[in-house]
This record gives C-alpha cells, sequence and structure tokens, in this order.
C-alpha cells in the first residue's frame, strides 16, 4: 500500500467464531472489513448487517475481486480450513487460518508449502501467546529464571455441555469433521508448549467424551497428553470440558532451578499473576505494561448468539489478544518491526501442531506412545 495509515482491507470467512472475534479484533487492530463470507448468502446478509460490513456472501470469490482487501481470515470449521486457505494464498493474499488447523498432517503440510511458494504472510489462530499471563510466563521461562524446563502441567476442567438440550454446532459433535476438545482446546496447549519448551517428539494419549444425553457425539470433550520434548522435558495437559463441579485451571512449569506458575483465579477470566520460586523464595513478577490487555467486552448484538458455543466465543476474552495477532500479522505485511518481542505461530507451527494431535489421535486408538512426525 502507498498510504500505510490507510486502514487495509480484509475477508473474514465463518460467521461463528469469525463474527463474534475476528471482525471485532481486525477493527481494533486497524484493519477495515470489508467482506464475510458463509455458506448460505441469505443468512450471511443477516448476521452481517448489525456489524454494518459492506458485502456479505457465499462466495470467496466475489471478496477477492475487491483489490482493497489484502487479508483473508479463515474461522470455518476444521474439515472446511483448506479450500479457502488454498483460495486466498493463489489469489495472493495474506492469510490466517483458525486451529486446529486442519484434517491431517498431510493437508497442513500443503497448505504451509502454497503459503511458502506465494510468498504471503500466514498466521495460525494461537491468540493466547499473547495472553498477558501467558505471554510473561514465555519471558519468565526465556529469561532462565527457573533455569532448565524439566516438567509441564496443565489441567482445565469446566462443567459445560450437561444439558442435552443446548445447541452445539453439528461439526462440533463428530470427530470426522474435526470437531473435538483435543482440537479445539488441546491444540492451544500443545502451542504454548512449543512456544516455552520446544518441540514435542512423542506422545501418550488417553480421549473421552463425557458430555451426557449426546448418544451420537463421537468428538472428545475430554484429554489427557502425555508428552516429551526433544530436550528431554516432560509433561502432562488434561482438560475436560464436561466435568460438573468448579473450574479447575492450572498451569506450572518446574525448572532445574525453581518452578513458575500462572495462579488463576476461581472463575475463568479473573486476573491472573505469574509467580516463581526458586532459592530465594517465592515472588510474584510484575506485569509488563506492554502485556496488559483490557478487559473483556461481550458480543453486544444477542440476536446473534445462538448455541453453546456462541455463548462461550461472545464473553469477548479472545478479542484482544487476536488484535494483537492481527497487529503483529499486520506489521510483518507492512514491513515494520513487531510491536511486541512476541509473536504470532505461523504455518510451520501449525503444521507441527498438527503433528502433534495426530500422534495424540494415533495414540489414544492404539493405546502406546507414539512418535511425532518431523
Amino acid at each position: 500500500m502507498d498510504n500505510k495509515d490507510a486502514p487495509m482491507g480484509a475477508v473474514v470467512v465463518g460467521t461463528g467464531f469469525g463474527l463474534f472475534t475476528h471482525v471485532r479484533a481486525l477493527r481494533e487492530a486497524g484493519f477495515e472489513v470489508r467482506a464475510i463470507v458463509g455458506r448460505s448468502r441469505a443468512r450471511t446478509v443477516e448476521r452481517a448487517a448489525p456489524l454494518g460490513i459492506p458485502l456479505a456472501t457465499d462466495e470467496l470469490s466475489e471478496a477477492l475481486a475487491d483489490p482493497k482487501i489484502q487479508l483473508v481470515t479463515i474461522a470455518t470449521p476444521p474439515h472446511a480450513h483448506y479450500d479457502p486457505v488454498m483460495q486466498a494464498i493463489h489469489a495472493g493474499r495474506h492469510v490466517m487460518c483458525e486451529k486446529p488447523f486442519a484434517k491431517d498432517l498431510t493437508e497442513a503440510r500443503a497448505m504451509l508449502a502454497a503459503a511458502t511458494a506465494a510468498g504471503v504472510v500466514h498466521r495460525l489462530g494461537a491468540e493466547f501467546r499473547f495472553d498477558s499471563a501467558q505471554a510473561l510466563l514465555r519471558r519468565v521461562v526465556s529469561g532462565g529464571l527457573i533455569g532448565e524446563p524439566l516438567h509441564f502441567l496443565r489441567i482445565y476442567h469446566q462443567s459445560g455441555l450437561q444439558d442435552p438440550t443446548e445447541a452445539l454446532s453439528p461439526w462440533w459433535e463428530d470427530a470426522s469433521q474435526g470437531g473435538g476438545f483435543l482440537g479445539a482446546f488441546g491444540a492451544h496447549m500443545i502451542d504454548q508448549v512449543r512456544y516455552l519448551m520446544g518441540e514435542i517428539v512423542a506422545v501418550s494419549a488417553v480421549l473421552q467424551t463425557l458430555a451426557p444425553g449426546r448418544p451420537h457425539m463421537t468428538a472428545d470433550d475430554c484429554y489427557s497428553v502425555q508428552f516429551v520434548t526433544e530436550r528431554g522435558a516432560k509433561g502432562l495437559l488434561m482438560a475436560a470440558l464436561a466435568a460438573p463441579g468448579p473450574l479447575v485451571m492450572a498451569t506450572k512449569l518446574v525448572g532445574t532451578r525453581g518452578a513458575a506458575w500462572i495462579q488463576s483465579g476461581a472463575v475463568y477470566g479473573d486476573p491472573e499473576e505469574v509467580w516463581v520460586q526458586d532459592a530465594a523464595g517465592a515472588r510474584s513478577i510484575a506485569m509488563p505494561a506492554e502485556l496488559v490487555n483490557p478487559p473483556p467486552t461481550p458480543f453486544p448484538i444477542t440476536q446473534l448468539i445462538q448455541t453453546e458455543q456462541d455463548r462461550w466465543h461472545t464473553q469477548g476474552f479472545d478479542v484482544a489478544p487476536y488484535a494483537r495477532v492481527f497487529k503483529d500479522m499486520r506489521a510483518q505485511i507492512l514491513g515494520e518491526a513487531p510491536p511486541t518481542v512476541e509473536r504470532g505461530a505461523d504455518f510451520h507451527d501449525a503444521v507441527a501442531g498438527q503433528a502433534v494431535l495426530d500422534a495424540a489421535r494415533q495414540s489414544a486408538a492404539s493405546q502406546r506412545w507414539v512418535e511425532v512426525k518431523r
């Protein structure tokens, strides 16, 4: 662009999470959302109207005819990522794709190869790299405060999916369409491990479905994944979406000289602190001003909130971290220095994470340790 201060045009593919989060985050990051794409033109027009999006269509090609659109964001179900990603790349547009990235590693590698060959800027929707506490924890670890990482624990249990009459998007219950909590939330945990500690080389996983009253649900809503990294560190990732009772959430990393952890509240969204304990004792680490995200603002257009997933995604917790993803991406597109030392995940990270997901699913099916493909 001739004018670097002019808003860069973007199109969002997906009228669920894309509408609730991508649109708001893009606007906060200085992009102009010029179009949104959904499966049904009429429904997309209806959902886009309250947000003032100029073009609502069921054809990505129609949006790509607009030369002001430089960025395509993909927020469709995971089995429907490949085609719009490749279409955007072949049109020479920069692209951001949601996680889980692909159906499998073969598909993931093809998208990376295409983006690399085209020379476009690419990102994965791993927005929690820019969560305040997670970003500070990484600075603590990379700064050597606890020495060499040895062990990582991440646990998250919440009491969702208790009402079997509560609507879910059909793909979310279907493993063949990429549904399941391992992909939806485990992908974030896997990216956090890789960003903190390096590549995961082997996994042992268990997948379960705990939600009551959903006999046709084939996707997992509970997982535990043991892992080993390339440097020999070990850990456990554990999460359940349908665990009755209070929220259980913890993140802790033990190293050769101490430990660091995120001190979470009793309710999701409560302020979090990062703590370190070493030979000098336990202490809270001050949050740098540049890592502080504004408080979440719930999505204001209630008539567009229709499923339980919609309610999760309209609380607003993702918007500020996602705006940082898009600001980081915009800086790279314009050839500017990144806004902070934290960097967004790209398609290389997406492929590496997909390899771990594939290995975890294979491990759960075979009930054995599985090496992660490189």
